[in-house]
C-alpha cells in the first residue's frame, strides 16, 4: 500500500542526475570527471546504470520531477540507449506530470538524425555547450565545433521539436575582447534560446589552460575586464527579456532550469553514475570519480559532511530571489550581527524587509561576500 493510500503524506519528489563520463576529446579548461570514449566501456557503463536504478529500492516509487543527463558528454550515448535509460527510470521513479528531462550536448555530436532520436527518446530540454561564437576562441578552448556549425545545430534542434533550448557561453576565454564577447552574446540572442548560461572561465591548476596562462598570460583578461563583460552581459540580456535568476543563468519567464533550481533551493536529488553527488532526506553522499570502481559496485557511496544551515544560505544567495534573513540566524549569525555585516557589504548585498539578496556586484564577488556573511561570530 502506498503512503498516500494509507493516509500518510507522499514522500517528497526527487530530481535525478545521471553522470555520463565519456568524452571524445578533453576541453582545455575542463575539470569534471571524464574518461575517453570507448564503446566497450560505454556498454558496461549503461548496464551498471540500469543496475544502479534497480538497487535504490528504498527510494523506488518516489516521483521524479526533473531529470538531468550531464557529463562528460551524454550526447555520445545512442538515442535508443537514452530512451532505454529513461524508460527504466520511469518504472522505478514514476515521472511527475510535466517532468523536465534535460540532456547536455556538444554541437559536434548533434546531427539532425541524432537530434530527432534524442527528442523521440523523451529528452525535452537541450543544453548545448557552445561557449563562444568566435572561431579562434573555440580553438583555444579545444572545442571540436566552429561558430557556424553551432548556430546550425540550434536551428536543427528547433526543427527536431525541442521547444526548450539552453546555450552555454563563457566569459574570460583566452584572447577574448569586449568586442568578441559582444559578438558571441549577440549571436546567442539572435538564435532565440529560452535560457543562456554564462560562466566565468575557471583556470584549474594542472589543466592545459593553466599551462597556457603561464606561458601566454597576456591572453587572459584581468578582473576588471571580466567584471565589465559580466555587467554588460547582464544589461544586454535583461534588456532582451531574460531574467537574471542565478549568478550564471538567464532565462525567459518560466524557462528557468527546474533541475538546477533543486540544488539551489536544497531539495532532494539522487545522483547516478561515477562521481555523481546526492542529497536525499538530509543525507549527502557521492560516488567516487572512478568508472571501474563504480561499475564493480554501482551502489557504493561515501558520506559527505555538510552544514545544512550554511548550505541553505550559500546556495540560496546564488539566486536572484535571495533568502529569508532568518536563515543567517539558523547558520549561527545573530540578527544584530547579520545587520552589521550587511551594512558593511552595502555594495554587494541588499536587504528588503526580511529578504536578503546579492546585488550584481555581489554576484561577481559571491565567494568572499558569502564568507564574510557566514564568518563565525567573534572571529
Amino acid at each position: 500500500m502506498s503512503a498516500s493510500a494509507a493516509g500518510e503524506p507522499a514522500p517528497p519528489d526527487l530530481g535525478l542526475y545521471l553522470h555520463v563520463p565519456f568524452c571524445r576529446t578533453r576541453c582545455r579548461y575542463c575539470d569534471f570527471y571524464r574518461v575517453g570514449e570507448n564503446r566497450g566501456r560505454m556498454d558496461r557503463f549503461v548496464a551498471a546504470l540500469h543496475a544502479e536504478m534497480d538497487g535504490w529500492t528504498a527510494l523506488h516509487g518516489r516521483a521524479a520531477s526533473t531529470i538531468f543527463l550531464g557529463g562528460g558528454t551524454p550526447s555520445l550515448l545512442e538515442p535508443q540507449e537514452i530512451g532505454g535509460i529513461l524508460d527504466h527510470l520511469a518504472r522505478r521513479f514514476p515521472f511527475a506530470p510535466g517532468v523536465e528531462i534535460t540532456a547536455e550536448a556538444n554541437p559536434s555530436d548533434l546531427t539532425p538524425e541524432r537530434l530527432a532520436g534524442l527528442r523521440a527518446a523523451g529528452v525535452d530540454r537541450l543544453s548545448i555547450g557552445i561557449q563562444s561564437f568566435v572561431d579562434r576562441e573555440l580553438t583555444l578552448l579545444g572545442r571540436r565545433h566552429d561558430a557556424a556549425h553551432a548556430a546550425a545545430v540550434v536551428d536543427a534542434a528547433r526543427r527536431a521539436g525541442f521547444a526548450r533550448l539552453s546555450i552555454d557561453l563563457m566569459v574570460g576565454i583566452p584572447g577574448q575582447t569586449d568586442g568578441s564577447f559582444a559578438t558571441s552574446l549577440d549571436r546567442a540572442i539572435d538564435l532565440a534560446p529560452d535560457h543562456i548560461s554564462l560562466y566565468l572561465l575557471e583556470v584549474h591548476p594542472g589543466s592545459e589552460i593553466d599551462g597556457l596562462r603561464r606561458t601566454r598570460p597576456r591572453l587572459f583578461a584581468g578582473d576588471e575586464a571580466q567584471r565589465r563583460r559580466y555587467l554588460a552581459m547582464r544589461q544586454r540580456l535583461t534588456a532582451a527579456g531574460f531574467r537574471h535568476y542565478e549568478i550564471s543563468n538567464f532565462a525567459r519567464p518560466g524557462e528557468e532550469c527546474r533541475h538546477n533550481l533543486r540544488y539551489w533551493r536544497c531539495r532532494d536529488w539522487l545522483g547516478l553514475g561515477p562521481a555523481a553527488h546526492s542529497s536525499v532526506d538530509g543525507r549527502r553522499f557521492r560516488h567516487l570519480p572512478d568508472l571501474e570502481a563504480w561499475i564493480a559496485d554501482p551502489l557504493a557511496v561515501e558520506a559527505m559532511e555538510s552544514d545544512a544551515a550554511e548550505e541553505r544560505v550559500f546556495l540560496g544567495l546564488r539566486l536572484e530571489e535571495g533568502i529569508d534573513l532568518a536563515l543567517l540566524a539558523a547558520a549561527g549569525v545573530p540578527r544584530d550581527e547579520a545587520e552589521r555585516r550587511i551594512a558593511r557589504l552595502a555594495d554587494f548585498v541588499e536587504l528588503e524587509g526580511d529578504r536578503l539578496r546579492l546585488t550584481p556586484e555581489g554576484f561577481l564577488l559571491s565567494n568572499p561576500v558569502l564568507a564574510e556573511l557566514l564568518r563565525p561570530s567573534g572571529s
